[in-house]
């Protein structure tokens, strides 16, 4: 008759040290689980029901079970997944006893006492030891004895203390250099005890264990002969009540399953004689094991010296070929008609206002990578190294075309910050241009996957860090992007002009700062009938530097900012973003609506 069990981790591990194996010289861990432990599991399991059971049993039953068991043979099929984990290492307490204190050998010496030191006519205060005995100390310190400590006090009086750990002798030659140096001591060395305590002792153990999905069974294959009904049943009431198999941590569902589940036509790991490579030794019993060999306990006498155990023999399990891990690439959903990508900012410190260019900058950066990297498949593309069908490819996310040029006409992608009392808490990737394409949203979703720096370049800037959490179209866009008009709009970034505006101190003619933003709302097609008011003082704010021109001084440091308030003649349709920077978020700005507003 053939038994097939069904066994579940349910914890996803199968703990458990083989018979008398150092598990730190273990390289296989126990897998499949042995047969050996499963016959000892049962009948464990068979005492437990026989205190349960009324009337009381007949130890017969467990022997013929136990029969029946040894003269089984024993086939698996495992789960193709399961792995061998890595190794855990963790401090066992062991006996509760008195720590040992530690001991420190104490003598105390009578030398000269110490002398002003000398200084500045009138200076008074600290004192030394003569040059003589800084010789002598000198002396004292070069025995390098470890656990030594020296202490002069003003009276001359030197004390020396030599440590020893727990109860260990007293440190006599170290004793003896010292005193070839110092002569004897005043009085003899004192040995001096430190408080002790009482705790649990320590032992490293290795946790080797298998990782098994909790979804994916261990089936057993068990045929033999001796296998009656009458014996099934009583095996399924044993297994009904196993909870754990191998140590006590793995978690296990165990049990009997019938002819009408769906069961594996074949089993894929058996058990040999012989070993082959990629084997596994497994323990199963011996057909003529008896009772008393299955019961033996590990500490046994007959038991505890030998490699395997009385009634047991050593097999090996040809395990099935494991498939090889390959990584699932995650492949989000595009999303047609998408201009706007929104991130929430998360930190732990929140970025400084005036760092959002940086935090945008490097955020460009990261999406310009990934999206080369998608475009090549080479993980390390450059937009200085790849041809330039590739950067023609890439030219909207970049700004600039094949040829290094910056794109005209406000085409590319933008990345700005949009802030809430005076805090970045969303960061926008815009494009009105052109909807971003499959790949281009693909980058900036794995851009977004890794912590973003806003602090300044050098010692320290990745320790300022946010994490980007990709917002879904559910969330509205923020005012200004969702195509309604305005008449008022005001700063949500400061404006930083994009020439200077100031000369010596005074207004340069033409360049003050509503003269640039009439300008600028011109050339983006913007009405250009506009008031501009100032709002609150000027703030220094860092400003995006192109590659090209970071060595130029006049580029170099923070420009002044300032927040604005415009009043158009008509209603306006954002997004308004205007002056130096305002593709990296500087300039933004946002709907104002006051009541007497149509």
């Amino acid at each position: 008759m053939k038994v097939v069990l069904r066994q579940e981790f349910p914890l996803g591990r199968f703990h458990a040290t083989p018979w008398r194996v150092n598990p730190y010289d273990d390289p296989h861990g126990e897998w499949p689980p042995s047969p050996w432990r499963l016959v000892r599991a049962v009948t464990a399991r068979w005492y437990q029901w026989a205190r349960e059971a009324s009337p009381e049993v007949d130890v017969s039953q467990l022997e013929r079970l136990q029969a029946a068991l040894c003269r089984s043979t024993y086939a698996f099929h495992l789960p193709p997944g399961a792995r061998k984990g890595s190794p855990l290492r963790q401090y066992h307490p062991t006996e509760f006893a008195m720590d040992p204190p530690n001991w420190r050998d104490v003598g105390v010496f009578a030398r000269t006492s110490k002398v002003p030191k000398k200084g500045k006519k009138g200076q008074q205060g600290e004192k030394e030891v003569t040059e003589d005995e800084k010789k002598i100390e000198k002396q004292v310190k070069e025995l390098k004895i470890k656990k030594l400590s020296l202490d002069i006090a003003d009276s001359g009086r030197w004390t020396i203390e030599v440590k020893a750990l727990k109860q260990a002798a007293r440190d006599g030659a170290s004793i003896e250099r010292l005193e070839k140096i110092l002569g004897r001591p005043t009085e003899d060395w004192r040995r001096i005890a430190d408080a002790g305590r009482r705790s649990y002792g320590t032992s490293l153990v290795q946790d080797n264990y298998w990782c098994v999905p909790p979804e994916s069974p261990v089936w057993w294959f068990i045929e033999g002969d001796d296998w009656t009904d009458d014996l099934r049943a009583l095996f399924a009431r044993c297994l009904e009540r196993m909870t754990y198999c191998g140590r006590a941590e793995t978690f296990t569902r165990i049990r009997v399953v019938g002819s009408a589940e769906d069961i594996p036509t074949t089993p894929n790991c058996t058990l040999v004689h012989e070993r082959t490579a990629g084997a596994a030794p497994v323990l199963s019993p011996l057909s003529n094991a008896t009772r008393d060999d299955i019961e033996r306990t590990t500490d046994n006498p007959e038991a505890v010296k030998r490699t395997v155990p009385p009634g047991a023999q050593r097999l090996y399990a040809v395990l099935p070929p494991r498939p090889v891990s390959r990584e699932h690439r995650r492949v989000p959903a595009h999303q047609s008609d998408c201009h706007l990508m929104q991130f929430a900012i998360g930190w732990n410190v929140a970025p400084d206002p005036r760092a959002i260019v940086r935090l945008t900058s490097r955020f460009r950066g990261a999406v310009l990578r990934e999206l080369l990297r998608l475009k090549t498949g080479d993980a390390s593309a450059t937009w200085t190294r790849v041809g330039k069908n590739i950067r023609a490819a890439v030219a909207d996310m970049a700004g600039k075309d094949a040829n290094d040029e910056p794109l005209n006409g406000h085409c590319h992608t933008e990345f700005l910050a949009w802030c809430e009392g005076r805090q970045p808490t969303r960061l926008l990737v815009w494009r009105a241009s052109r909807a971003f394409d499959a790949d281009e949203q693909e980058a900036i979703l794995l851009a977004a996957a890794r912590d973003v720096s806003w602090a300044a370049a050098g010692v320290g800037s990745e320790e300022w860090k946010v994490r980007l959490v990709p917002l879904d179209r559910e969330v509205p866009a923020p005012p200004g992007f969702d195509g309604k008009s305005s008449i008022i709009w005001e700063s949500v970034t400061p404006y930083v002009p994009p020439r200077h505006h100031l000369r010596g101190g005074k207004e340069r003619e033409g360049e003050a700062i509503s003269d640039q933003i009439r300008r600028e709302l011109l050339l983006r097609g913007v009405d250009r009938d506009v008031d501009v008011d100032l709002v609150g003082p000027p703030e220094w704010v860092s400003v995006h530097v192109p590659r090209r021109a970071a060595n130029k001084r006049a580029f170099i440091g923070d420009r002044r900012g300032q927040m604005i308030r415009l009043r158009f003649a008509s209603p306006v349709v954002g997004p308004i973003r205007l002056g130096h920077s305002s593709s990296f978020g500087l300039g933004l700005f946002r709907p104002v609506h006051e009541p007497d507003q149509p």
